[in-house]
């Protein structure tokens, strides 16, 4: 019934499902329900007003979005276009969304093995379990706003999150130095990825 009422008022065109879903009391089935059967042409939001904030907190309209269930249903259907911006993407329209660093951040941190055989494997503020490997690369740089390291992993088609403080310490833990460059790097899914880039 609830999907029915929003998929009336979708083809209405009084009302985004993008804003329904931030606004009113629904069932995340019913959104999932939703945004699975619509079939209309793509139609881009102007007005979306959403904003993933540095600490990987999600906004709409200038206020936090509380409920973790959303944000996780949010960030499924998160896109990422070529000229780097980022859209919520139903079947039937889009909306963009202000991106401050990453749209994740990686929060947990497991290790089995050690040496070349390390697994890393990171979980994300958004639900997302990602071991670091050649599909899934990590990558170290300095943010040049504040010139503090910027680790960050590939989690999906372009999406990353960045390693929060206390994943990033338990990483460099874990570093060991490369006997041809001599500089730093850690092993994960059979691939070692340098640290070389917090080079100042």
């Amino acid at each position: 019934m609830i999907a029915g009422a929003l998929m009336r008022r979708s083809l209405s065109g009084s009302a985004h499902i993008l804003s329904w879903c931030c606004n009113d009391d629904i069932s995340f089935r019913a959104i999932s329900v939703l945004m699975a059967n619509q079939i209309r042409a793509l139609h881009d939001i102007k007005d979306l007003d959403m904003r993933i904030a540095a600490n990987g907190d999600w906004f709409y309209q200038g206020s936090k979005i509380e409920r973790p269930a959303l944000v996780r249903l949010f960030s499924t259907v998160l896109r990422v276009e070529p000229d780097g911006r980022f859209f919520l993407q139903t079947p039937v329209e889009r909306g963009e969304v202000i991106v401050e660093k990453t749209p994740f951040i990686a929060i947990l941190m497991t290790v089995e093995g050690s040496g070349a055989d390390q697994t890393l494997r990171f979980e994300t503020n958004v639900g997302d379990s990602v071991v670091a490997d050649p599909a899934h690369p990590l990558s170290f740089t300095l943010d040049p706003e504040t010139n503090e390291p910027f680790p960050v992993l590939d989690v999906r088609d372009g999406l990353t999150a960045r390693l929060n403080r206390a994943v990033f310490y338990q990483l460099v833990d874990l570093a060991v130095e490369d006997p041809e460059s001599g500089g730093l790097r850690v092993w994960s899914g059979g691939t070692a990825f340098s640290l070389a880039g917090l080079d100042p």
